[in-house]
């Protein structure tokens, strides 16, 4: 599916014939190279995630079996069950695994991993409480838990509660006592009856377990105690459970505690399997708190997923055999020595890190001394490293948030790695000193004090904007998009102020000799005067009353609205009813587009007015977002885009397109969660409404009929700014396109109402000068065009006041058009 020009993603039409054999092979190639191999030097190694190269008894069993297909669909663990074929395969591996876990007796099967095997416990766990009489069941884990967890607690509709890491980064069983002790305190207010305890053997970023059997110590007492609370206590030993037993066999993270109740485990992360596998155990008796009859398939489920494949039990079964004990105790401890090594060449390209490795496991925890624990982007993408921010006590005892990085050391991995790695580091930390002049690293607060501040004339420009050109940039040498991907990524913007290139402002001598036209002092702001066309952007500012605003030849290459635009601004609070009004202009200086926002700089409803179409937006939302160092993000959400397009004549109106991307009516988060702020742009759309007129009908005609069909008779409903649900009524009459508007749940309406010909008329009036070469233009070439610009277009925003409920944008009696040529006069 390929992002459209727009940002966008829309599904394809499935495919009616079938690629020729040759081609077909060629595209697969071409994604094969995509995916890193494992041993290549010029592959990433992936340091940061807990992936290893599948060993190849495995993937040789899995070819064995795959084309037979086998469905290991049920639970073999019992008597009786799992005689045959792969599901004999996986009862004995399931059980072996079972004996690794120090039960005496258990039950459990294959999943697609940690993640499905812990909504699994989660679901016995909660079932066992209700059946023991808990009315309400809460989910209590570390705030370093996986978010599976939590995730699991939200499908299930559990209650979830992190307890703060604290400096041991690891649950401690005193804060469970206190946690256990204010639910019994509450009593009856939170109807909390039953507590599923998760601990963890291996956090992702820490490679720590939890006291384990000091949990389950804790349990067993709470249990013999006189108490409303039962308990359930599961393991996450994803990312440790096949390691400790082999390196750390006396950590008691198992089922050698009695109050241990069922665990997960991840063969396809440190088991050496492909994915996808995981494995649930669970004591005996309690499996069939999540038993779920298959009347029509003859058998009970006792599984999340049902069906499963019989060839990732017979590859782990080779692994649990082939490999045994033994195999995987010289893997792993070969392991821990390479991360030996791996903290050596740490310290010798950063002598004053903090190294933590975790014991028994193979992960390595790193705070480097870098200006707050950062380490450089390339670096940590290549290598795919991850910070967190955790407790940590300093040298005076206090305890603050510090960055720390997490390494997996593993089996694929060789001392080639390593000492790659080593090497890769000190040159990106000698690089990152380099830049910074080989000065020692400045506190964040110390640097915020020597940044330039923003001028203060911006401050209500960057306030009523949602243009991240004002906020940041991208660093010299990456900002032309022609050199994507080498050099130019959506991902290299910086601030502006911490590469010493924020915008300037100086004002500007008016050219009549006396006040500008704007109404006030004109000023004209840029990152350099000296080449005042030659980053991003160069503006022109009559405060809290417009800007125009020209980009650079880079930008100019990316923008979504033109080379240059006038905004003319509106205090919302002071005139709530007149809306903001965006000029744009194609770099010819030829029209491009007028946008009328009734809201305010996030959230509006709008119109967008073309020479060739109309464009009614209701509900557009925007928003920039700094996610995480360099790297900053922008979406924009809308929930109805209804699109006419104009033709030559009189043609009536005709539908083209209705594509339904959601329903409007049932809420959903806007935009994007932070960290799924990949790249920009990322637009959304509830529903889109294609339609074609001709520019000079003139007749009446309500789009109901011609809608009705695509929404199958119901309502086109959208999530307005102004009114919230409500239902979209367009129509065309005498010459225009009518946007109605009516609350569904409440009394509120307007109209957004806009000649058919307004488009053309801004083509004509509204001119231009030539940006195409913005390194070519004088600032006064500038200024001119926004005084000659700036009346025309106030007069065009007050046209479009909203009046009692209508907003009719139309081009007002008396006003002479904005066409300006290179008007020369004083320079900046």
């Amino acid at each position: 599916m390929p992002d459209l020009h727009d940002g966008s993603t829309e599904c394809d039409p499935f495919p009616e014939t079938a690629l020729p054999t040759d081609e077909l092979a060629a595209v697969l190639a071409d994604r094969l190279a995509e995916v890193p191999e494992w041993r290549s030097a010029k592959d990433p190694v992936r340091l940061g995630f807990a992936m290893s190269e599948p060993h190849p008894l495995a993937l040789h069993a899995a070819g064995m079996f795959a084309a037979r297909n086998p469905n290991n669909v049920g639970v073999h663990t019992r008597f009786g069950d799992g005689v045959r074929g792969t599901r004999r395969l996986e009862r004995e591996a399931v059980l072996a695994l079972g004996g690794l876990m120090r039960a005496d007796s258990a039950d459990g099967y294959l999943t697609s991993g940690a993640n499905e095997g812990t909504l699994a416990g989660l679901r016995v766990g909660r079932n066992a409480l209700r059946a023991a009489g808990c009315r309400r069941v809460l989910v209590i884990a570390s705030a370093l838990t996986h978010h599976s967890v939590a995730k699991a607690a939200e499908i299930l509709d559990l209650g979830f509660k992190a307890l703060p890491a604290g400096p041991s980064w690891v649950l401690e069983p005193g804060a469970l006592e206190e946690a256990f002790d204010a639910l019994e305190a509450d009593g009856e207010d939170t109807g909390v009856t039953g507590v599923i305890v998760v601990s963890t053997a291996g956090y992702y970023n820490t490679g720590l377990t939890d006291p384990v059997d000091r949990i389950s110590a804790l349990l067993g007492r709470r249990t013999d105690a006189p108490s409303r609370l039962r308990f359930f206590h599961h393991v996450d030993a994803a990312h440790g459970g096949m390691i400790l037993p082999f390196t750390a066999p006396d950590i008691p993270f198992d089922f050698r505690n009695r109050f241990v109740h069922s665990m997960v485990l991840d063969p396809h992360k440190s088991g050496l399997m492909p994915y996808s596998c995981g494995v649930f155990l669970c004591r005996k008796g309690l499996l069939g708190h999540g038993a779920i009859p298959a009347p029509m398939s003859g058998f009970v489920d006792e599984t999340v997923t049902g069906s499963r494949s019989g060839a990732t039990a017979a590859a782990l079964w080779s692994l649990v055999f082939g490999l045994a004990a033994e195999g995987y105790r010289e893997t792993f401890r070969g392991c821990l020595d390479l991360r030996g090594r791996l903290g050596d060449v740490i310290l010798a390209a950063d002598p004053d890190a903090v190294l933590l490795p975790s014991p028994g496991n193979t992960v390595l925890v790193v705070g480097f001394s870098t200006e707050g624990g950062h380490l450089p982007g390339a670096l940590r993408e290549h290598y795919r490293l991850v910070g967190n921010a955790l407790p940590w006590t300093d040298g005076q005892g206090r305890v603050t948030d510090r960055l720390f990085h997490h390494f997996y050391v593993m089996p694929h991995m060789t001392e080639r790695h390593v000492d790659g790695f080593g090497a890769d580091l000190a040159a990106a930390l000698a690089a990152a000193v380099g830049e910074a002049g080989r000065a020692a690293p400045v506190a964040e607060a110390e640097r915020a004090a020597t940044e330039p501040p923003v001028p203060a004339e911006l401050k209500h420009l960057r306030g009523t904007s949602a243009c991240l050109r004002h906020l940041v940039v991208h660093p010299p040498q990456r900002r032309d998009p022609d050199d994507y991907p080498h050099a130019y990524s959506f991902h290299t913007f910086r601030n502006r102020a911490e590469l010493g290139e924020q915008l300037r402002v100086e004002t500007w001598p008016p050219s009549t000799g006396t006040e500008a036209q704007g109404g006030g002092e004109l000023l004209v702001y840029a990152p350099d005067f000296g080449a005042p066309f030659a980053n991003e952007l160069f503006g022109v500012l009559s405060p809290r009353k417009f800007s125009l605003e020209v980009l650079d030849r880079n930008q100019q290459k990316l923008s979504l609205v033109g080379a240059a635009h006038l905004s003319v601004f509106e205090d919302a609070d002071e005139r709530p009813h007149t809306p903001v009004l965006l000029a744009n202009f194609h770099g010819d200086g030829g029209f491009r587009s007028a946008e009328y926002k009734w809201g305010d700089r996030w959230h509006a409803d709008e119109l967008q007015v073309f020479e060739d179409s109309l464009v009614v937006k209701v509900g557009k939302d925007a928003r920039s977002i700094r996610r995480t160092g360099d790297d900053y993000s922008f979406s924009i959400d809308t929930s109805l885009e209804l699109r006419v397009m104009l033709t030559d004549g009189d043609a009536p109106p005709r539908l083209e397109r209705v594509a339904q991307h959601t329903d409007p009516a049932l809420p959903r988060r806007r935009h994007l969660l932070r960290g799924q702020y990949q790249r920009f742009p990322n637009r959304f759309f509830d529903v889109i409404v294609s339609l074609t007129v001709g520019r000079g009908f003139t007749g009446t005609v309500g789009t109901d009929g011609l809608l009705a069909e695509a929404l199958q008779g119901g309502p086109l409903l959208a999530r307005s700014a102004g009114l919230g649900l409500a239902r979209v009524l367009p129509r065309f009459a005498e010459g225009r396109l009518v946007t109605g508007l009516e609350e569904v749940r409440g009394e509120g309406s307007y109209e957004m109402s806009v000649d058919l010909g307004l488009g053309a008329r801004l083509h004509r009036e509204l001119e231009g000068i030539d940006v195409t070469e913005p390194e070519n233009l004088e600032p006064r070439d500038v200024v001119a065009w926004a005084e000659r610009l700036h009346p025309v277009a106030r007069r065009l925003q007050l046209a479009a006041v909203d009046r009692d409920g209508v907003r009719h944008p139309h081009w007002p009696t008396g006003a002479s058009g904005g066409k300006a040529s290179a008007v020369r006069g004083s320079t900046a």
